[in-house]
């Protein structure tokens, strides 16, 4: 009887140090079961599932703008980007949704100055996730919308034999496609960490509005970009 009590001691004094020991990779469900850690992980790509987040991108550009004279300008410069978005999955593993960013590029005007300009962006987009391990996963996306903005520079104005500082100012409308590629890693259930490459395209007109005319603008963007995104 003792040798049974002892050996039935043991076994609940195992059972309880290895329940302790065990990790707690599982979470319960609103039904009552349990996820694994890889299964809530990979949950944020189930379709329903909503998330926000913000993107930076850095990028040499390539920009062809017309010129008052009629030529064409084409030079090498940085391009700056800042964008916010929510998306939903409409499907597993495919999310839809929009952004609202911020853009900034340099432009060639004549030989006297170039212009930095800034516009607003406003895209739908497509994105599609591929699941690489519990953490890893890649993504391409795809977005399309108008821009709209403007610039400012000074240029020297001649008035007979004199000559002075006047402020010449530009609005710009336009539509941007941008397409990329990332990868992201889940630091955490809900929080998520991207990089990626990206390409863009802007074609556009630019108004003067001393001059009273529309000049047409391109740009090509290739470079890199970073953000982070919360799945809810």
């Amino acid at each position: 009887m003792m040798k049974t009590r002892m050996t039935l001691a043991f076994l609940t004094l195992a059972m309880t140090t290895l329940t302790l020991a065990a990790p707690a990779t599982a979470q319960t469900t609103p039904f009552g079961t349990e996820l694994s850690e890889p299964a809530r992980l990979k949950s944020a790509f189930r379709a329903g599932r909503w998330n926000a987040g913000i993107d930076s991108s850095f990028a040499r550009t390539s920009a062809t703008n017309e010129l008052p004279s009629g030529q064409e300008a084409s030079d090498s410069t940085l391009f700056l980007r800042l964008d916010a978005s929510v998306g939903v999955m409409v499907v597993k593993r495919l999310e839809v949704g929009a952004n609202i960013g911020l853009l900034a590029r340099r432009l060639n005007r004549d030989e006297a100055a170039a212009a930095t300009e800034t516009a607003l962006t406003v895209q739908p987009m497509a994105r599609y996730h591929m699941p690489m391990t519990d953490r890893f996963s890649t993504h391409v996306q795809l977005s399309l919308g108008p821009y709209f903005g403007g610039s400012s520079r000074e240029v020297t104005v001649l008035e007979g034999t004199s000559a002075r500082e006047v402020e010449e100012r530009t609005s710009t409308l336009g539509f941007m496609l941008s397409t990329g590629l990332g990868v992201g890693y889940r630091v955490s259930e809900g929080l998520q960490i991207r990089f990626g490459v990206d390409m863009t395209w802007l074609w556009g007109r630019e108004s003067i509005a001393t001059l009273d005319e529309s000049l047409s603008v391109k740009t090509t963007h290739l470079g890199t970009s970073a953000g982070l995104r919360y799945f809810f």
